[in-house]
């Protein structure tokens, strides 16, 4: 189980990164998408996980 498909297209890659980095920039906080760890705010290590499954090249596999 990989998390950081922000946009839900099947692939962690920089599309989902960028929606991270715009949240961090903004200092988004609250319940959304791109919070990865839970914390309630978009911070540096949610985008750590995102660029480490992006570098992966984490993918959905369906039936």
């Amino acid at each position: 189980m990989f998390s950081c498909d922000v946009n839900q297209d099947g692939l962690k890659d920089v599309s989902d990164q960028s929606e991270i980095d715009n949240n961090l920039i903004n200092v988004t906080t609250g319940y959304i998408n791109t919070d990865m760890t839970g914390d309630n705010i978009a911070d540096l290590s949610d985008a750590s996980i995102a660029d480490n499954n992006a570098f992966d090249f984490v993918t959905e596999n369906k039936p």
